[in-house]
């Protein structure tokens, strides 16, 4: 018992230091090799990667790069883990200038998407009368038959009516 409160009252008090790393990239280890220096074709595939990334929100390497750095900060705790990385960098931008660029760039990706979701949503559409052109696509006449709850709000002194 006094080991472990030793033990706990050292390691409290042991300054600690953190190191940001940007992000962990795991990567098997061949038997009899070591894990310490990724090999030019690894760092090659990590940038092919990232600049896949930037390329999916027309942004670049670097910025992908300083929008990651960001988010291991006070905005990794603010912002939800699915943020954009266009988001990111237009909180954090660094002039009016840049803030406009991002706000414009993150609002033609949301119009693109909308556009790919409404084409798919007539798809769809078309599909439906095309295989079940006798169907309704939601029929509430056929939903089962469910108890009306009292109207308690709306019902005169908040009695049932």
């Amino acid at each position: 018992m006094r080991k472990t409160v030793l033990f706990l009252l050292v390691a409290a008090l042991h300054p600690a230091a953190a190191v940001e790393t940007g992000h962990t990239r795991l990567r098997g280890v061949q038997p009899g090799t070591t894990a310490t220096n990724p090999s030019a074709a690894e760092a090659t595939e990590v940038a092919a990667v990232d600049r896949v990334e930037a390329g999916y929100w027309a942004i670049t390497v670097e910025e992908l790069q300083r929008a990651r750095h960001l988010m291991h900060g006070p905005r990794g705790a603010f912002s939800v883990s699915n943020i954009s990385p266009v988001e990111v960098l237009g909180i954090h931008a660094r002039s009016d200038a840049e803030r406009d660029r991002y706000a414009e760039l993150f609002t033609k990706l949301l119009h693109d998407d909308a556009q790919r979701v409404l084409a798919w949503q007539r798809a769809g559409d078309a599909a439906m009368r095309r295989l079940f052109p006798h169907d309704k696509a939601i029929d509430f006449g056929r939903a089962p038959n469910t108890p009306s709850l009292p109207n308690w709000y709306f019902a005169p002194g908040g009695a049932a009516p």
